[in-house]
């Protein structure tokens, strides 16, 4: 290799957003090939294309109810190919609309170690391109994907909001594309939910940075930690333009029963909520919050290892909501003095929600 190959990934909530940044970036510079994936009636079809135009179609029928992992299993044998024609120095995967880029980021990260199938690559940034005239209502929407047609697979039951979270948070640059001026709603919402160390850029499609996009160098843990409920590495932003976060933290544990009483009061907003928290049934197992666009899931994430014990939700709006959160947050808590009784401990009251104990 005369170059050492750089993977950078993109991330959008539109198609046509997708194919506008993509084209830009791929003529930015004739060493920038673009690996489109999309789903198809037959499975999946990967495009590679370049500033000269399409190299590639294939369409692999689709073996997995996991898109992430039919897309990683077809992606990493398409990208060594291309590392090893040393054609090109860069390469821009534009994953589907709608897909998260964690998934895949973890995987590239692991086949460019040493002997792995990309050895020798080197991860670029990944980029979350938002439309900056619709982001501010994007984030909080609780429009079904099923009903925009955005839906990854059959099922996807996911709303606007909590696709757009994950994406926004772990990308290392998001892009705030418009044509016009850009609103300061539309920043402050996206300085409140991207995560720490990112940077916000702002351009039209045909004019963002390829040069930064592709300089920029993806630390796969790092970006993790803006995801990961046990951390929730945000970028700390100051209340503005309407929009505002509040972080509510405690080494208690939530009162199980309480916790069903109060769920729709701190989770059944047009708010973004995610973090983590404990059961007295559970003294030694984390359990992660995530929410969106009035739509709340928990799970056991395994036990709490070097990370502290403790119950932390970082909630972000711009409603009316802030003071019923808080006061839901702090009436589903174990009291200060209070014993859960025997027999609450030994039945786990929240099962049906977190699964069997670890």
């Amino acid at each position: 290799m005369t170059h050492r190959f750089t993977i950078s990934t993109l991330t959008t909530l539109d198609p046509v957003l997708r194919s506008a940044v993509a084209m830009n970036l791929a003529l930015d510079r004739g060493d920038t090939v673009v690996i489109h994936h999309d789903l198809v009636e037959d499975g999946i079809r990967r495009v590679v294309s370049d500033a000269f135009g399409i190299i590639e179609s294939t369409t692999t029928e689709l073996e997995h109810t996991c898109l992430s992992c039919a897309i990683r299993e077809d992606l990493i044998p398409a990208l060594a190919h291309l590392q090893e024609q040393d054609r090109w120095a860069r390469a821009l995967v534009a994953l589907p609309a709608t897909a998260e880029s964690a998934p895949l980021t973890r995987a590239l990260h692991d086949a460019a170690r040493r002997r792995g199938p990309l050895e020798g690559a080197r991860l670029g940034a990944v980029v979350c391109a938002v439309d900056a005239d619709t982001v501010a209502d994007d984030a909080f929407s609780d429009d079904f994907l099923t009903d925009l047609g955005r839906e990854l697979i059959e099922g996807d039951e996911r709303v606007l909001a909590e696709a757009l979270a994950p994406m926004v948070a772990h990308a290392d640059l998001v892009a705030l594309v418009s044509d016009g001026a850009v609103s300061e709603q539309a920043r402050a919402t996206v300085d409140h939910l991207r995560g720490r160390g990112s940077v916000v850029l702002e351009s039209a499609a045909e004019e963002l940075d390829g040069e930064r996009v592709m300089s920029t160098e993806h630390r796969c843990d790092r970006a993790l930690g803006r995801i990961d409920p046990l951390r929730v590495d945000r970028h700390i932003a100051e209340d503005r333009a309407g929009v505002w976060t509040v972080e509510l933290t405690t080494d208690r544990a939530f009162h199980p029963e309480r916790l069903r009483e109060h769920i729709r009061d701190l989770g059944g907003h047009a708010v973004r909520t995610r973090g983590h928290f404990w059961i007295p049934s559970r003294p030694t197992e984390a359990c992660a919050w995530d929410g969106a666009g009035r739509q709340v899931s928990v799970g056991s994430v395994g036990r709490w290892g070097r990370h502290p014990r403790g119950t932390r939700i970082v909630a972000t709006g711009r409603g009316h909501e802030r003071a019923e959160i808080e006061a839901a947050f702090r009436d589903s808590l174990v009291l200060p003095g209070e014993r859960v009784g025997a027999t609450a401990a030994a039945h786990d009251a929240l099962e049906d929600w977190l699964g069997p104990k670890s």
